[in-house]
C-alpha cells in the first residue's frame, strides 16, 4: 500500500465515523490528522518547461528555487512543500 492509498482509506474509514460518541469522534480527528499529515509528506517532482514543479497529495504545488533544483537533481533531495512558506 503506497502513501495515496493510505490517505484515501484512512478519510474513507473516517466518512463512515460520526462525531456524536465519544470514541468515534476521537478516531475521526485522528483520521482525519493522520491523512493531513502523510498527504502534506508526500511529494511528487513534475517537470515543466518552466522549471521542476512540486505537487503535494493535496494538490498543492510550487515550484522549486533554484538551490532546491540544484540538491534535487544531484543528490535527489525533495523538498516539502510548506503551506505556511510565502512564494513569491
Amino acid at each position: 500500500m503506497n502513501d495515496y492509498e493510505a490517505i484515501n482509506k484512512a478519510l474513507g474509514v473516517a466518512r463512515t465515523l460520526t462525531y456524536n460518541e465519544k470514541p468515534q469522534d476521537v478516531a475521526k480527528h485522528m483520521l482525519h490528522e493522520l491523512a493531513h499529515r502523510l498527504g502534506a509528506k508526500t511529494v511528487r517532482v513534475h517537470k515543466k518547461k518552466d522549471g521542476l514543479l512540486l505537487l503535494s497529495a493535496f494538490g498543492q504545488s510550487r515550484y522549486l528555487t533554484l538551490k532546491e533544483s540544484i540538491l534535487y537533481r544531484v543528490f535527489k533531495v525533495v523538498p516539502a512543500i510548506d503551506a505556511n512558506k510565502e512564494s513569491s
